[in-house]
């Protein structure tokens, strides 16, 4: 069965990671349940995303545990 069209423009990326990221990429990739690494860094992107958004407008991202306590998330 062939591959359906791709709607989007798409580009190759090629990176050189350490074996440990790329341990922890994987690890995440199947807590997440993505379908791969690519899914991975689309979703990181997009939460990095947000989170300079967030700065950049004079917010912050703040995460809660499930005890209550807060931890700011800092970008530098």
């Amino acid at each position: 069965m062939a591959r359906p069209k791709k709607e989007r423009e798409t580009v190759r990326l090629s990176l050189e990671l350490s074996a440990q990221v790329r341990e922890r990429l994987d690890d995440m990739r199947e807590r997440s349940e993505a379908d791969s690494i690519t899914e991975v860094i689309r979703r990181a992107l997009s939460l990095f995303d947000l989170a300079l958004k967030q700065r950049e407008g004079g917010g912050e991202v703040i995460f809660r545990g499930p005890d209550g306590d807060e931890q700011k998330l800092v970008l530098v």
